[in-house]
């Protein structure tokens, strides 16, 4: 088992700590896949391997998506591969994620309720309200513990405040067995859906001064800087969404996206993306379409190919849910969150994710017994 690091995450990076617009030209997927090829000719030399030994590509989310693409682009290295949770669908609006957190609040298999979904979603369409007077905005300043007074007369600020939550909802990374306070769907929802504890609206404020009990630091400004700061190493996969992916989390009106809706905004994206890196929104829909058109999208044409998919993982939205042919199959797991089953395994692992682990290296060891 060999693991190898994508150029410019760690140290791999040719320009050490210099994130420049004009450094990360080298930064794209068809690079990374290059020095894939690269790196199985360097093993196979090393080891002394032949065409006899057979190589699989594993990976989970942004390296689930290299692992199948790696399968589609070199077919003559790579011989199957395992791609959990990978949206390799590239959209510049992706509603959806936030549509499946909405469905994951409400599942029952892993602690959530269809009454803490319901009042999650009140809870911030009162705050939308409020962020419409000057007065309602004083009060959210003071409920919320907002550090800085008059932060939500900016409008770009209420987006950074609500129109992704006032509340993080752990759904991605949901781990039934974590221990830390909010930690969970089950734990978010045991106090979003007791009615005892006040109003949906209340329990929201609740919940924020729990998580956040000294005050919240909310500045587009500050955030924007930090994305055009080229020492900072975030800018790395942001650039890689600008020029590539896309895959922004809007919160629109008329989804069912449990946020402040209509705070969240393609034009917010565009907006960083055109500050951090000089792409405009016109540049930014025609690399996103490119990239459908090099690799298909979750219509790839490969083989030998496995998508696992969690059903509580809101990437799952722009995953390979459907098999694009018999050669490639799918595979969803229920009550999982984003790639659990590649997680260690522990004892509280749920039957559904121990099963699909079987189901995994079943597939994988028929692929490697084909004549």
């Amino acid at each position: 088992m060999l693991a190898l690091e994508h150029r410019y995450y760690g140290p791999s990076n040719p320009f050490k700590q210099d994130y420049s617009t004009e450094n990360l030209k080298w930064l794209n997927s068809e690079q990374a896949l290059g020095d894939i090829a690269h790196f199985h000719s360097f093993i196979s030399d090393e080891f002394k391997l032949t065409s006899s030994n057979r190589w699989v590509t594993w990976g989970g989310s942004y390296p689930g998506m290299m692992a199948a693409l790696a399968r589609l682009r070199y077919p003559h290295l790579i011989y199957a591969s395992v791609s959990s949770s990978s949206p390799l669908q590239p959209t510049v609006d992706f509603p959806g994620y936030n549509n499946v957190v909405a469905h994951s609040m409400a599942a029952t298999s892993v602690g959530g309720s269809a009454g803490c979904l319901s009042a999650i979603a009140e809870g911030h369409r009162v705050i939308g309200e409020k962020l419409v007077t000057a007065e309602g905005r004083r009060e959210l300043e003071t409920s919320f513990k907002v550090c800085k007074p008059g932060t939500l007369e900016d409008v770009r600020n209420r987006e950074q405040f609500a129109g992704d939550g006032v509340v993080y909802l752990p759904v991605q990374g949901n781990d039934p067995s974590c221990t830390t306070p909010y930690c969970d769907i089950a734990s978010i929802c045991k106090i979003m859906a007791d009615e005892t504890l006040g109003t949906s609206y209340e329990r929201l404020i609740q919940l924020s001064n729990a998580m956040h009990p000294v005050c919240i630091p909310i500045s587009y400004t500050d955030m924007v800087a930090a994305m055009a700061n080229t020492t900072n190493p975030e800018r790395i996969w942001i650039y890689q969404t600008c020029t590539e992916w896309g895959f922004y989390q809007t919160c629109n009106v008329g989804s069912d996206c449990p946020y402040t809706q209509g705070l969240h905004t393609i034009h917010v994206d565009e907006d960083i993306c055109h500050a951090a890196f000089g792409v405009t929104p016109k540049e930014l829909k025609a690399q996103i379409a490119f990239t459908e058109a090099m690799y298909g999208g979750a219509n790839i044409q490969g083989s030998r190919i496995l998508f696992p998919s969690g059903e509580i993982d809101p990437w799952n939205a722009g995953s390979v849910l459907k098999s694009p042919n018999a050669d490639e199959p799918v595979l969803m797991v229920t009550g999982a969150s984003h790639h659990f089953w590649t997680h260690p395994s522990l004892p509280t692992d749920s039957p559904e994710v121990n099963a699909a682990r079987v189901v995994i290296w079943n597939q994988v060891t028929e692929w490697l017994n084909l004549a």
